[in-house]
């Protein structure tokens, strides 16, 4: 399934451990996503973006609002391209807003229009046998 990365970051990435103890979506009120301002999502969104786009494994790019207090990194863990040729990041998204943080890992893959997607299903390529 692919998810709009928004999408991923306003209801999982985002999110701690236990707000997922109540539903299925989760209590987004005890995950740093749920006090995030829109500018912390642009901050946040940018870091994806600039670690995704390179290829330098264990890359970090971190993000901090001063004026909210809010911040994050992102950890780029591994590159691959899918069967269906899809250009893909696993990324470890790490945030905090007040005294909430949170860390999930992701898989974003590049859309046709280069803007990356959240797909939690792709995986690497089959590796041809020699």
């Amino acid at each position: 399934m692919r998810v709009p990365l928004a999408a991923l970051l306003v209801l999982v990435a985002c999110a701690g451990p236990t707000a997922f103890a109540q539903t299925n979506l989760g209590d987004l009120r005890d995950a740093p996503s749920g006090k995030f301002t829109p500018e912390d999502f642009e901050m946040l969104w940018a870091a994806v973006d600039d670690v995704s786009r390179g290829k330098q494994i264990g890359a970090v790019k971190k993000w901090e609002n001063s004026a909210t207090g809010s911040g994050g990194a992102i950890k780029l863990l591994n590159v691959f391209t899918t069967g269906d040729g899809r250009d893909c990041r696993r990324l470890r998204i790490d945030n905090h807003a007040k005294s909430l943080k949170g860390s999930s890992k992701q898989i974003v893959c590049a859309g046709p229009d280069g803007k990356w997607i959240l797909d939690a299903e792709a995986r690497p390529a089959p590796k041809p046998k020699a």
